[in-house]
């Protein structure tokens, strides 16, 4: 199949009542509700300029009969870049960080009477930023990450949560590279943990970057497999990867195309989206992405995957929202 026939038809939903948008926010859904919580920007001035990155507590709130977004109730503290996943019970806020680093707290929202509670759960066993997560069979999977803000260190743990008993175990650790900013997806039995970012050693003896083309499943029945690799580059796509017509697909981000530029006259990220065939392991081009994003969270919600905001350029955030029919 060519990228026309697998690419997705995207739809424009109401903007973020925020003027910059945000990067790094929680995207779930609770009760027919989309929610959106925290992530952080720059809103005093551009990055280039010196501004300082702020993180937000404020959720958002689009129900299925609202034409736009509500303010809800504000989180207990600042705190983005973590990951989500949509339960049943309400949408779980996991890890992240914010201004005084790396966070383990986890917290759910739950829409009911038309608001948004909130409450505390146990928090991750260790601090994470920069993870992924994934839903299956009831049960929430967590993958890499850092333990701290700055790039410096990269995990390869599993953790998982279990709702029912609202504990924590850690799972068989992915035996490839450890990662950050990576994708995680479900589909059937399987868990997927996509691309995303290692690290390596420099010249000047500090860590730098090492884009991932590393593609691994995992089932309870089977373990850890390796997939075919990415045929390039994908890091910081909207995350969980959402599922189309049986395929997992990957949707812009950064392909590390993109080098030698400075904040300021940064082009933007490539607006290309990849999907994998988990029926014969293999990888496709499948078109273009209405919006080139990084850094941003993705939802199911109405039948549409729809990814929040996210960046534009480093420093630059949106907030616009967008929609691919499944």
């Amino acid at each position: 199949m060519d990228s026309n026939t697998l690419s997705p038809e995207w739809k424009r939903l109401a903007d973020l009542p925020d003027a910059e948008g945000f990067a790094g926010s929680y995207a779930g859904v609770s009760n027919g509700a989309l929610i959106v919580a925290g992530g952080a920007n720059f809103p005093e001035k551009p990055l280039w300029e010196g501004g300082p990155k702020r993180w937000t507590d404020r959720v958002y709130l689009m129900t299925e009969t609202s034409a736009g977004w509500q303010d809800a109730t504000p989180l207990p503290c600042p705190m983005g870049y973590g990951a989500t996943a949509s339960l049943p019970q309400g949408m779980m806020l996991i890890g992240g960080s914010n201004a005084g680093g790396a966070l383990s707290d986890c917290l759910m929202l739950e829409y009911r009477d038309g608001q948004v509670v909130c409450r505390t759960l146990p928090s991750l066993p260790v601090a994470l930023t920069g993870h992924a997560a994934a839903v299956m069979n009831g049960r929430v999977y967590v993958q890499g990450g850092s333990l701290a803000p700055g790039e410096q260190d990269a995990e390869s743990r599993l953790w998982v949560f279990d709702p029912q008993t609202e504990t924590w175990s850690e799972g068989p650790a992915l035996p490839g590279r450890g990662r950050f900013l990576h994708l995680m997806a479900m589909l059937g039995n399987t868990i997927y943990v996509l691309g995303g970012i290692g690290l390596k050693e420099g010249e000047n003896g500090r860590m730098e970057r090492d884009m991932l083309t590393e593609a691994w499943s995992y089932s309870e029945a089977t373990g850890w497999r390796r997939l075919a690799y990415l045929p390039r580059f994908c890091a910081a796509a909207p995350t969980p990867a959402p599922v189309i017509n049986g395929r997992i697909y990957l949707l812009g981000g950064d392909d590390a195309t993109v080098k030698g530029f400075t904040p300021l006259n940064h082009p933007g990220f490539h607006n290309v989206s990849l999907c994998y065939n988990p029926s014969d392991n293999s990888w496709a081009e499948a078109g273009s992405v209405a919006a080139a994003r990084a850094v941003l969270p993705c939802a199911v919600w109405k039948g549409l995957a729809v990814i929040v905001n996210g960046e534009q350029k480093p420093g630059k955030r949106s907030n616009q929202v967008w929609g691919a029919r499944l």
